[in-house]
């Protein structure tokens, strides 16, 4: 079945589905917290179902990031892809948080560069330049 018609047959149907959330498990949820708010920018979501210390969701449009306390974190093994409308904004506003980045990369056209949050989780961002 190619994606396509994938994706024909999950909508309209009983299977229909969207991707709601990621999530990442984490140990220090303080600076990682911070890290996607302050550094990356992103809006926490208002209604927090549980204490900050285990669990935290940021609003990101259709698919929420959650952040979840764990003694064994992801270890850096997955990347979170945001598409942005300007990837040479973000990477000036990274910049003036202070960050170290590598310049800009073109991937057909398009425009990425790649992070890491404080717990080594990879973040790329991708869009127009």
């Amino acid at each position: 079945m190619n994606e396509e018609s994938a994706a024909h047959y999950l909508k309209g149907n009983e299977m229909e589905m969207h991707l709601g959330s990621i999530m990442l498990f984490v140990k220090d949820m303080k600076s990682v917290i911070a890290f996607y708010r302050d550094v990356v920018g992103l809006v926490p979501e208002e209604d927090q179902p549980f204490p900050e210390h285990r669990f935290f969701r940021f609003d990101t449009g259709a698919c929420k990031l959650c952040l979840h306390s764990a003694s064994k974190p992801n270890e850096g093994r997955q990347k979170l892809v945001f598409h942005v409308k300007s990837v040479s904004a973000v990477h000036q506003h990274l910049k003036s948080k202070g960050k170290r980045l590598r310049k800009l990369e073109n991937e057909d056209g398009r425009a990425i560069f790649d992070i890491r949050d404080p717990e080594g989780n990879r973040i790329q961002f991708h869009g127009n330049y």
